[in-house]
């Protein structure tokens, strides 16, 4: 069970926001996301629930699933030494990954100098970063020498929040030169966890006895963001049993719109592009706020083998702040090669990247990127496709790290980008 656990962390959420390699692609509405000051190149386009665009990214920072793989399948082997595949690791292992997926978007242009756009989504995001000893909580215990407990996990920053965000993008031309973009976004909290520096400690509590029996006990605080009151059978007095988990059976039967629309917040993106002859450069900050839980937020503690658990008024949940700043320079009427850097802050600190590509249309159906990103690992080949298939619809494909997908269990990163934009009223000096 654990192994395949691990399998779902590392793998699952891949396969569904490619980050750099889509910023300068043609056509593609949903470059607004990375800065609002960007203009679709359509007068109207529209996302279908469904079809309108899935995205995903995530990281593993210290081993893939092969790596991962050989330390389970070995850890009991004599003379297989584990620690050195946790030294490999580092000090430190960190895993992100981020998933979005469009309900309904809705754009179009607003005379000659203005364009509108709306858009409703499902966001999940994950980040965790812990002592890279956390390997060997995905073991199975009973393959671990007796010499290695108790197995302490120190460290271990967590954070994981689920939301709808509706969001709503103004971008306006001011000049020849320069345009201006802001989106605002209400967001209405689903789950939200965040733990710092937490412990995590497995002992075992007869040593002498064939059948290991194994405490395991958590260390630090932890606050919970739930759309429902927590599980009332698992509270007992102001103590919490994991054991009967967070949410009570059948939570989702008592679920209603309005329960998913009442913890509501406010966060920020803005933008803009300036253009001097053939050169384009454009910068951005998003998330500027966070999401909150007004109602059903507890806070728990754990500390001498016991989960003491209390309801708060009001907690604060982040969305990682992310900064773009970019340039381009069109070469011909059809190609243009450009540069963009990346940067995102999660609670514990923040990651970069860079990727160069280049951008321009094959024929009069399909436009493309090819792009290297640096930062992550360093062999992150990305390609981008948008193929005009029907009249006024557009299939997209998009991922950083096109190697990596065909090789999954040797990836430490993946990313991929795709569904199909009704668009409609091509600018005329863009040649297709």
């Amino acid at each position: 069970m654990k192994r395949f656990i691990s399998f779902l962390v590392l793998i699952m959420p891949l396969f569904l926001d490619a980050q750099n390699t889509m910023y300068f692609m043609d056509r593609l509405p949903q470059n607004i996301s990375f800065n609002p000051a960007f203009v679709p190149n359509v007068k109207f386009y529209l996302g279908l629930p469904g079809i309108g665009g899935v995205s995903a990214n995530a990281y593993n920072s210290g081993f893939n699933y092969n790596e991962l793989e050989e330390f389970l399948d070995n850890i009991d082997r004599p003379g297989y030494s584990p620690d050195e595949f946790i030294k490999s690791i580092g000090d430190y292992n960190t895993f992100t990954s981020e998933i979005n997926a469009s309900i309904f978007a809705l754009g179009f242009k607003l005379k000659e100098k203005g364009y509108l756009s709306f858009g409703l989504s499902m966001n999940s995001l994950l980040s965790v970063k812990a002592d890279s000893k956390i390997a060997y909580l995905l073991s199975d215990f009973d393959d671990l020498s007796l010499n290695d407990f108790p197995l302490t996990v120190d460290g271990i920053d967590f954070l994981t929040n689920n939301y709808f965000a509706l969001n709503f993008a103004y971008s306006r031309k001011l000049n020849e030169h320069l345009t201006i973009g802001i989106s605002p976004t209400i967001n209405f909290g689903l789950i939200g966890i965040k733990a710092n520096k937490l412990s995590y400690i497995v002992d075992i509590e007869n040593s002498q006895s064939e059948d290991r029996e194994y405490n395991q006990t958590v260390s630090g605080e932890v606050l919970l963001g739930l759309p429902v009151e927590i599980n009332p059978d698992a509270i007992n007095g102001n103590e919490f049993d994991l054991d009967q988990g967070f949410l009570p059976d059948n939570w989702e039967d008592d679920l209603g719109i309005s329960d998913l629309m009442r913890d509501k917040s406010l966060t920020l993106n803005i933008g803009a592009t300036y253009s001097l002859q053939k050169w384009m450069f454009s910068a951005s900050i998003l998330n500027i706020g966070s999401s909150s839980f007004k109602t059903n937020s507890y806070q728990l503690n754990g500390a001498d083998e016991k989960i003491l658990v209390k309801e708060v008024d009001k907690m604060k949940f982040g969305i990682p702040t992310k900064i773009y700043i970019g340039v381009s320079r069109q070469f011909t009427p059809k190609w243009n090669y450009g540069l963009v850097l990346n940067n995102t802050y999660y609670n514990w600190g923040s990651r970069a990247s860079g990727t160069i590509s280049l951008n321009g249309y094959v024929g009069k159906m399909l436009s493309t990127s090819v792009s290297y990103t640096a930062g992550y690992k360093f062999n992150n080949i990305g390609l981008g496709l948008r193929m005009r298939f029907l009249p006024g619809a557009d299939l997209f494909f998009v991922t950083d790290n096109l190697l990596q997908s065909f090789n999954y269990r040797q990836a430490y990163r993946l990313s991929a980008a795709f569904g199909i934009n009704v668009s409609v009223g091509v600018k005329p000096q863009v040649a297709l």
